[in-house]
């Protein structure tokens, strides 16, 4: 989707409603896999219940990490993020500031995943699905 087509619309309208995810408890091992997909910059992590446990970029996890480790060490203790019911061109601000084109929406108790915002800034779209 276009990102002018996007500007009247909320992030719940454009997110990604059903991001992979791995458990709150993956392994580094389980994160490296997963990273051998290019397109994949960021690991979200999650319990079974929704709530949001952090989030792993991939130049987090240092080579000497050891597989076994929990991928939850790695991941940002305070990542931007976005409600489903922020306007777009609020979203588009804090997308702005941050080095990978996505941002984490979660419900407004600040815990549950609800989503992803990703935008291809090569193109000027918001990836959906």
């Amino acid at each position: 989707m276009a990102s002018d087509e996007g500007a009247v619309l909320t992030v719940g309208e454009v997110m990604i409603s059903r991001p992979k995810t791995m458990p709150g408890a993956a392994l580094v091992a389980d994160v490296r896999k997963a990273f051998e997909n290019p397109s994949v910059r960021t690991v979200l992590l999650a319990g079974d219940d929704g709530t949001f446990a952090g989030a792993v970029e991939r130049d987090a996890v240092p080579e000497g990490a050891r597989d076994d480790e929990q991928a939850g060490a790695y991941a940002d203790p305070n990542p931007v993020t976005a409600t489903p019911d922020m306007p777009i061109p609020e979203a588009i601000k804090l997308l702005d500031g941050q080095a990978e084109p996505r941002l984490i929406v979660l419900d407004h108790d600040g815990a549950t995943l609800r989503g992803l915002l990703c935008f291809n800034r090569g193109v000027a779209e918001f990836c959906v699905r």
